[in-house]
């Protein structure tokens, strides 16, 4: 469906209370409003109201008369339209398509699959104006005891964007996710950030050089895994690597936001085993810089479940994924500067992102100012 043709399908189903116009011709008084037809288009209508004596009260009564009986019928087509319009239609007509065209593959990726599995049996076939608040809460209640309060938002925050989208294009009036009140649910497992021995344990398990590359561009430079696997040979020299593009899944496209695009200095052993790369590959100067055979970006998620998790767990009894090395990263540098800014600056997130999901509590960090403390007690140097 092309955008023209959705703006008059909106048209066609928002309400509008008509007033009408009286014009004379051919010998009478005629009444013009309009109608919407099928395809959305709005149609100018005459009909005759009365004839060229009937007085200007008569004939007022009977415009009004008529036109209740015209915004009566509009009214009633629409409600039922509306009613009839099922949440699943609206997602696979409307909102899925709009949502391909203006969200990121990755994001519209993670919309699908959690449309298939979650949404679609709960709205599938209901409804779109009599769906209300209530229903929301019931469903996201029957879920809490598979999902966590991280998934449940994702799938509120989903269902309720597909009914603000509704409400924006006329379709219905309010979206009942607004008033919602989550229920409780469990928190999420905390998210694991690798110390600095457990990266040194995985690095030294890593047998191949590409999978150690892949490894430290994460744990020790803070990129996200797509932005690792959309890097290309020409991002990067003797000094740096410029992050510009992100390969979700092997599908090359943006960085998550402008942010995202960053230069970050090369440090060792991440400047070395780029050089060991290299001339692994032949001294190449282009294209990317992980690729499978189609020459096309790896997948990164199949890539480190076939070339790093089979070692790393071996040595790491901690270990739960890549996108860890991106958190002990975060927590590394902090612990290191004191400083929230470094893991600001490294990682591509805003500072308030960077403190509330990145860095994790640092015990040595609280024994560390409770010497100090001790030390200021000691000494009276507390004011």
């Amino acid at each position: 469906m092309d955008i023209k043709t959705l703006l008059r399908s909106n048209r066609q189903r928002r309400f509008r209370r008509q007033r009408g116009t009286v014009v004379e011709r051919a010998g009478g008084w005629y009444l013009r409003f309009y109608t919407d037809g099928a395809n959305g288009q709005r149609t100018k209508v005459s009909e005759r109201l009365c004839g060229l004596d009937t007085k200007p009260s008569t004939r007022e009564q009977l415009r009004r008369r008529r036109l209740a009986e015209v915004n009566a019928e509009s009214h009633q087509e629409r409600s039922a339209l509306a009613t009839e319009l099922a949440i699943g239609s609206f997602w696979t007509e409307i909102y899925r398509p709009w949502a391909k065209e203006n969200l990121r593959w990755s994001t519209m990726r993670g919309y699908e699959k959690l449309w298939s599995q979650v949404l679609e049996k709960e709205l599938g076939t209901r409804p779109l104006a009599q769906y209300r608040t209530a229903d929301g809460y019931s469903f996201l209640d029957g879920l809490k005891s598979r999902l966590n309060r991280n998934s449940l938002a994702h799938v509120r925050s989903l269902a309720s964007g597909i009914f603000t989208h509704a409400v924006n294009l006329g379709k219905i009036d309010r979206n009942p996710w607004h008033e919602l009140k989550s229920p409780k649910a469990r928190a999420p497992r905390p998210k694991v950030a690798y110390t600095s021995a457990e990266v040194n344990a995985i690095l030294g398990a890593i047998e191949r050089t590409d999978a150690k590359l892949f490894f430290v561009l994460c744990a020790l430079l803070g990129m996200r895994p797509s932005e690792a696997a959309g890097t290309r040979w020409e991002d990067v020299n003797a000094e740096q690597v410029h992050v510009q593009r992100a390969a979700p899944y092997g599908v090359p496209g943006d960085t998550k936001t402008l942010q995202s695009q960053r230069k970050l200095p090369l440090i060792e052993p991440v400047r070395s085993l780029i050089a060991a790369w290299r001339a692994e590959c032949g001294g190449v100067t282009v294209g990317w810089l992980f690729s499978r055979r189609s020459r096309q970006p790896i997948n990164h998620n199949e890539f480190v479940r076939k070339h790093i998790a089979p070692r790393a767990k071996a040595v790491c009894p901690r270990w739960c994924g890549i996108y860890s090395g991106r958190h002990g990263a975060a927590t590394l540098l902090f612990d290191l500067t004191g400083d929230a800014r470094a893991a600001n600056q490294v990682l591509g997130n805003s500072l308030e992102v960077v403190m509330k999901t990145y860095i994790k509590p640092s015990t040595a960090a609280g024994e560390a100012g409770l010497k100090l403390l001790e030390a200021a007690t000691t000494h009276g140097d507390l004011s």
